[in-house]
């Protein structure tokens, strides 16, 4: 897990294991989200992504009310990564950087419902 830093995000956190997927340069990488908020998401990944890339995010969110998984859209950038020495794979922190409203809603919704029922 990622070293202990002090909180300076204004976004509340879940931390909700989420299937992530990564588009970068002709290549999509599967992540798994450690936590998330409604501005980033830190995830694993197994190949190493350069600093300040620009990514495109497919993050599935689990069935909610309406019964069935929605794939939220969104465009990301690379701010922070630690290697796991250990397992080698990296702890990558991704800021949202372009989310259309219907999908930025979503996503809200998702995580308040999550605190609510958490």
């Amino acid at each position: 897990l990622p070293k202990r830093i002090v909180e300076r995000r204004h976004s509340v956190r879940i931390t909700e294991p989420l299937l992530f997927k990564i588009g970068h340069r002709g290549y999509d990488i599967q992540a798994i989200t450690i936590n998330i908020s409604c501005h980033g998401a830190m995830c694993v990944v197994d190949r190493d992504i350069p600093m300040m890339s620009q990514l495109n995010i497919g993050l599935e969110l689990p069935a909610g009310s309406l019964g069935k998984r929605k794939t939220v859209h969104m465009k990301g950038v690379l701010v922070r990564k630690e290697k796991e020495v250990r397992t080698g794979r990296f702890l990558i922190a991704v800021y949202f950087s372009d989310i259309k409203p219907a999908d930025a809603k979503r996503l809200e919704q998702f995580i308040a419902h999550y605190l609510k029922n958490s």
